[in-house]
Order: C-alpha cells, then structure tokens, then sequence
C-alpha cells in the first residue's frame, strides 16, 4: 500500500536504494552541505517574548535508606509553560472524504487530545492545487480522488482541533493568500487579492469564503498557522538548481535558501519566496502566523537555515524542522530509547546561535512539523514504528522537545498506510482504524498539564527512566516516566514544597517487550474507542512523600490533585 502514497525512491550514497514516503526526507545533512558556522555566531541574550528559557532546574536527588532512588518534584522552583501544540499530528490528504468522514476515525482523533493538526500532507503540499481540488478538477488536482480542503475543514470542526496548512512554494503568493481567505474570511469582505504573477486574478477574499459556504461552511474556521512549502532544501537536482542533492526528492523549483525566501525570476517566470507569501497571506489576514522552512542545524544543506533566518528576521513567524531520527535501520530497539536526550539540545543550541547572530537576537518560535522514528519507511523491517518501542521513544521525543524551548510539534502522521516491509507511520491503522503504541504516548501527554517543573532523579534518562514533571491549570501536579527496562523499578516520590495530602491517580501504558505490537492500557489490551473501559487507576490519598512502582517498558502518568 505504502507504494501508492509514495512519490519517489531515493539513491542514497551508500548504494542502498530506499523508497520514501511521501512525506519525509532525511533528517540527516546532505553529504554536500557546508560546515556549520555555529562556532563563529554570538551567544547574545534573549530579548524575544516567546523565547524559551533555561530549563529548570533544581537540588539533585538522592537514595532512601533501603537504597531504592528518590525523585523529586520542586513545585517551588520555577516553572515554564508547556505549549499544548506540541502535541499535533499530521494528517495527509490521500485518507480521502471516506476516512475523514469515518466516525471511528473522528473519534479516535478527538480522543487523542492531540492540539494542531498539520494538513495537506508532506511533500503533497508541494504539488497540491486547493483549488483545483476543491473543485474536483481533474486537469489542475493530481488526484481528484484525494481530500478537499472542505473535507480537511469538515474533519478539524469534527475534531475540535486546530489546524497548520502547508502552502504550495510552486504555487503563487496571491494563490495562497485565496486560500486564507477560504478558510479565515468572510463572505462580505470586499478586501481585494489582486492578479498574480502569472496573470491569474484572485478576486476578492469574499469570494472565496463564499465558495466555502456553498460547500456547506458559511462561518470562518479559522486556520491560525500556515507553513510555506515542504521540505523545500531537498529539491530534486533538475528543478531546484546546482545545490540540490543527486538524491533530492522535492519537486521544487530551489534548493537555495535565499531563493527560498526572496523568489526568483521576474515577470510570468517568476517564483516567489517566502516573504512573499507571507506579505499576501497577512494582507488577508494579519492574525496569521506563517512559518519558513528550516533544518535541524542551521548551517547544513548548503547554509540553508542561516540563510532563511538571516533574511527572514523579524518576517519569521515560526521556524520550521523536521526531524527522523534514523536513515539507516537502528541497531536493536533498545538503541532508539537514547535518540531523544541525544539530539534536541544540540538542535536547539545551534538554532538559537543562528537566531542570536543573524535575527537581532530575536529566538523565532521552533515548530517541529514532522517527526517519527525513520526517514524512509523502507528502512524499517523491523516495524519498529508500530511497536512498544516507538510509543516510548515518542513520548519521550516531546518531553525532551518540552524542555529544550521546542515552541510546536506534529508526529508524522495519524494515519498512513501500511508499507510492503509491514511498517506503518500512523497512530492509527489507515484501513481498520486500530491504534499503534505510539497514539497511547500523545494521549497521556494530552493530560499531563500547562507548565513544566524542575524535577530530579539519580536515574540513567538514556538508558533506565526518563521523568517530567508538570502542573495544570488546576494546579493537579503530575509526573510522566519512562521505564526504558525490562524491570520494575520501585523508586520513591518526594514532592518539595507539598507537605499536604493529595489524591493519586495513574494512567500506564506498558508491554512486555519493547517488541511487542500490542501493549496494554490501563491493563486493558485493546480499549474500546473513548478509552471508557480503561479508566485511570484510583491510588488513594498520598502525601508529599510516597512510593510508587513502574511496569517494565512503560509511560506512566501520576496525578496528583489536592484533596479538597
């Protein structure tokens, strides 16, 4: 099936040849790309409102007298707001009408409690005419048989989520900002969009809204963040010109990030950049966030981040990475678990030098629009993504994207299409509706909370068990753990600065085998859709000092609220 939804195969330098999904390129730099400048770009101080900071921190942890760890939350120290749209995911457009329209899907998504959902779907974006699909135009839509943007607006209302849309880079600036207007306008706006550069004129944003009321949306969704183009730095090399790698998989027309950002060519020939884009769309709506595609490290694919930012400035909405963590099969299982406390403080580090250097000092907001376990989906003959193995791996990725400064997220994807190897990107099967391990990791971090808070424990996070710790808005405390052993580890919880009484509960997925495809919830192996059969486990009252056991291979979620 994964064929059908693929765009291209990729020879990698290595001989092997990989089939890649329709999304994804490789996370790693190309062979070809610069070397980093980082070393040489200013640690000027953070003058931005929305910059991350410092991750807390707090009085190291210590062993009870019977030798068992201690971990310790500091509900006095200080905390950081944790951003709900983290927890996004992606929803690509060949699902179609029927699954988007399926209420078992609908409901799976809305039980999720995931926060942003990224459509039109990867590198679909980059050769998705709105228009033309929502018109079931069969000379300008490549597949008529696909999503309508209706039937993406239809499936976020269903949900309750919110939405992130990938405009084409090969389409044109007034073409995008028609888009906004069919999404965010109203039907009486009289506000002109004006002819594009290839003589196409665009009316008004009223008639565009007034197209989505025909098709059975008279109000406005809105659509807040938008993204230009995707994946543009991995054009194929006979479009994108002379930077591009031999094993480019984009169909775009640069692979050049100036280009990117300030177009191309002049007259009916010309390509406009991000900076275009963006000044049309905010023409139609200024409320709108729109974010520039970027790199893990600024200074890989050919200088391509540095120069984004260093053009983009104070235009930069958001800043947008994309990150697999292998493009090669991973030794075993158990060596994925590391991947997370590995990357994203190198990620973030780099990215902010770029930033404080080249954009004024100004930390643009950091959205992680895709991410799983590997690059190509023909890498995984181990299905590593449908098992226990990722579930842990993608909770702990958003932990650890939390608390480097990571401003937004999207897990590729909620469902794909099973591949010929057996694998599988999605949270939820794409032909029976079943849900992976990994929908499970993005659930309980849906409950965790708003903020973050320092916590500290003498456990190995690589190797034996990750913690967080967090706040909600009631002020329910919790702590989310990762047990990445095949043990059971008794450890004791200390909550500084609580001496009170709380009422516990737990939430715990768990396996038996990092293997494992099937893991239970709540001891429930295969809950029903609203999770109703799998409650969460009443642990009674605790105080600020109490014991607590976590499964092998689990994700465990406390919860502690104040007894009232």
């Amino acid at each position: 099936m994964i064929r059908f939804f693929s765009l291209l195969s990729i020879l990698i330098v290595s001989a092997f040849v990989l089939g890649a999904c329709a999304q994804s390129g490789p996370s790693r730099p190309a062979s070809n790309a610069a070397p980093s400048p980082t070393s040489l770009l200013s640690e000027a101080p953070v003058t931005d409102a929305l910059a991350p900071t410092d991750a807390p921190t707090s009085t190291p942890a210590s062993s009870t007298a019977d030798g068992r760890p201690v971990i310790r939350v500091d509900v006095d120290g200080e905390a950081r707001p944790l951003d709900s749209r983290l927890l996004g995911t992606n929803v690509p457009a060949w699902l179609g009408p029927s699954r988007l329209g399926d209420s078992d899907v609908i409901a799976s998504t809305s039980v999720l409690g995931s926060s942003v959902l990224r459509i039109p779907g990867g590198s679909w974006s980059n050769a998705y005419s709105w228009l033309a699909c929502e018109n079931g135009d069969g000379d300008g839509c490549y597949w008529t048989w696909a999503a309508r943007p209706t039937d993406f607006l239809n499936f976020v209302r269903a949900t309750g989520q919110q939405a992130m849309w990938t405009v084409s880079i090969n389409g044109t600036a007034k073409e995008a900002a028609a888009l906004v207007a069919f999404f965010n306008g109203s039907v009486d706006d009289t506000t002109p969009i004006g002819v594009d550069v290839r003589g196409q004129d665009w009316k008004t944003v009223g008639e565009w809204a007034r197209l989505r009321a025909e098709h059975g949306n008279p109000d406005p969704l809105p659509i807040k963040l938008w993204e230009v183009g995707n994946e543009v730095y991995g054009g194929k090399i006979d479009g994108g010109g002379l930077e591009c790698a031999s094993w480019g998989w984009e169909d775009v027309w640069t692979c050049d990030g100036r280009e990117y950002m300030l177009g191309k060519g002049e007259g009916s020939d010309r390509h406009e950049g991000y900076l275009e884009f963006r000044a049309a769309m905010h023409a139609v709506d200024p409320t709108i966030m729109v974010g520039a595609v970027g790199v893990p490290h600024p200074g890989d694919w050919s200088n391509w981040g540095n120069e984004v930012i260093g053009e983009g400035r104070e235009n930069l909405d958001f800043y947008v990475v994309h990150y697999y963590a292998f493009d090669q099969q991973p030794e075993n299982a158990a060596s994925v678990l590391v991947t997370p406390q590995q990357i994203w403080k190198g990620i973030m580090d780099s990215t902010n030098a770029s930033f404080d250097a080249l954009a004024g000092g100004r930390r643009v907001p950091v959205a992680v629009t895709e991410y799983n376990l590997a690059a190509f989906q023909d890498l995984d003959n181990e299905q590593l993504m449908t098992r226990a193995v990722n579930a842990l791996f993608i909770a702990d990725m958003i932990g650890q994207m939390a608390v480097n400064g990571v401003t937004m997220a999207n897990q590729w994807d909620l469902a794909n299409g099973r591949a010929n190897n057996g694998t599988d990107y999605g949270l939820i099967s794409a032909d029976d509706g079943t849900r992976a391990p990994q929908y499970y990791a993005l659930h309980l971090w849906s409950r965790f909370g708003s903020a973050l808070l320092p916590v500290d424990s003498p456990l190995p996070d690589t190797t034996t068990l990750s913690v967080y710790a967090g706040r909600a808005d009631d002020g329910t405390l919790s702590i989310l753990a990762i047990n990445k052993t095949a043990d059971p580890l008794d450890v004791q919880i200390q909550i500084a600065g609580a001496n009170v009484d709380f009422h516990l509960s737990s939430d715990t997925l768990a396996a038996q085998r990092l293997e494992d495809i099937d893991m239970t919830f709540n001891g429930v192996a295969s809950p029903a859709i609203d999770l109703s059969d799998a409650p969460s486990l009443d642990l009674g009252t605790v105080n600020g000092s109490f014991d607590h056991n976590f499964p092998p291979y689990s994700i465990t979620l406390l919860r502690l609220s104040l007894m009232r």
